[in-house]
């Protein structure tokens, strides 16, 4: 029976169990693997990096950790990431756990609209990793870096189905059904700057005063002083009224949802509703900026049936 890995935070309570993982490895297995200490540091200290430890039946058997801004993989295959990490216990490979982790992986960041995934593998692996993700469905690039073989893995298609007809009498037929630009108006441009930077996480790309771009995997973000458009449009003096819009961050669990939501009113987000449970299937908790927008942080709910397999 194949293994069937699970995806845990990695915390200072699981951490040196993770760390001792590493020494399970053959010493060819160690030399293409950085042991797991160095890799969860490297997470940690990396904006980017996303990492879980591996479980079994309430056992730690592994790590993974992937990069999700992959600059360096072409414009084509963008949105990408790049698995950076990744380690099974010698008592618990080939037993199925490593495939079940990757089935994970993709089905997450599928969701979020990756395209590709690529790795590296040493090909004088004496336990051949790349016959592994071959079989699972990575191709050979043909690119060496730093004397490893670059692979590439195509996430499935999600179709997308548009009625034709009402295709040619919509504006969808003259540009494409995505946005580019998320734009905030505000007359608080430092305040929510600084919000937005140092609590929420957006990398600064632009910063002309007055106007922000911020741009993070997925989405390119803005904020801009409302006087920048009163003086092209005056539509812009007139005062906005109500809840425009709202943006909603995603959490991988439940747990994950309360602890970002406890964090970030730590350092200054409005209190607009604690973490609860929502009858369509999500937690979710809501908060403000300085501005008074109310967002969301939110995560899917397990779903009983789900249970009801994990348990038969």
């Amino acid at each position: 029976m194949a293994g069937n890995g699970e995806l845990r935070e990695v915390t200072m309570e699981n951490l040196r169990e993770i760390m001792k993982l590493s020494d399970t490895l053959t010493e060819s297995q160690k030399r293409c693997v950085a042991p797991n200490i160095r890799s969860v540091a490297q997470g940690f200290l990396s904006v980017t990096g996303w990492f879980r430890a591996i479980y079994h039946d309430g056992k730690p058997i592994g790590f993974i950790m992937v990069e999700l801004l992959a600059d360096e993989i072409p414009e084509e295959d963008q949105p990408a990431i790049f698995l950076w990490r990744f380690m099974i216990a010698r008592e618990w490979q080939g037993k199925g756990y490593g495939k079940s982790v990757l089935d994970q992986i993709v089905d997450h960041f599928r969701k979020q609209g990756v395209k590709t995934m690529y790795t590296s593998c040493d090909m004088e692996e004496m336990d051949r990793p790349y016959e592994f993700y071959l079989k699972y469905g990575f191709t050979d690039t043909g690119v060496m870096h730093e004397e490893e073989e670059i692979l590439r893995y195509a996430f499935p298609d999600v179709p997308l189905v548009r009625d034709e007809e009402i295709v040619r009498n919509r504006p969808w037929a003259y540009m494409a059904p995505k946005i580019a630009l998320i734009t905030l108006w505000t007359e608080k441009i430092d305040v929510m700057k600084r919000f937005y930077h140092q609590v929420m996480g957006f990398f600064i790309k632009v910063d002309l005063g007055s106007y922000v771009e911020f741009e993070n995997r997925g989405v390119r973000f803005a904020l801009c002083e409302r006087q920048v458009m009163r003086d092209i449009c005056d539509g812009f003096d007139q005062k906005p009224q109500g809840q425009q819009f709202e943006l909603a961050f995603p959490c991988d669990t439940p747990e994950e949802v309360d602890k970002a939501y406890e964090r970030l009113i730590k350092l200054g987000a409005g209190s607009v509703c604690p973490p609860k449970n929502m009858e369509w299937g999500q937690r979710t908790a809501l908060f403000s900026d300085p501005d008074g927008n109310i967002h969301e942080v939110f995560s899917e709910l397990e779903q009983p049936e789900q249970k009801e397999e994990e348990s038969s």
